[in-house]
């Protein structure tokens, strides 16, 4: 166990630092997936499929908000290599 955590895969144990503090940065979501790191925001840019809604961890606030509602079901974000956040949408099969 690692904190709250169960870890079912040893491996799993060289991709975390056993020292890093993990913080809850939001609950109530049905199903939370793909996040990415916006830096022109400053922020973790993350969706819930489910609940066709993209959200945003603000770091220099602390705060999640709404980012975009409807997100088309959105199901994976990235970002290119100019800085654009990429997102994949289930609704619209792009």
């Amino acid at each position: 166990s690692l904190g709250v955590f169960d870890i079912y895969d040893n491996r799993f144990l060289r991709l975390v630092t056993p020292t890093a503090t993990l913080h809850r940065l939001h609950t109530g979501l049905t199903w939370a997936e793909g996040p990415a790191y916006f830096p022109a925001l400053r922020s973790l840019i993350f969706s819930d499929v489910a609940e066709n809604c993209l959200w945003r961890y603000d770091e220099c606030n602390g705060q999640t908000s709404v980012f975009r509602s409807p997100s088309s079901h959105s199901n994976g974000n990235t970002i290119d290599r100019q800085g654009r956040l990429i997102t994949c949408e289930q609704q619209t099969r792009r």
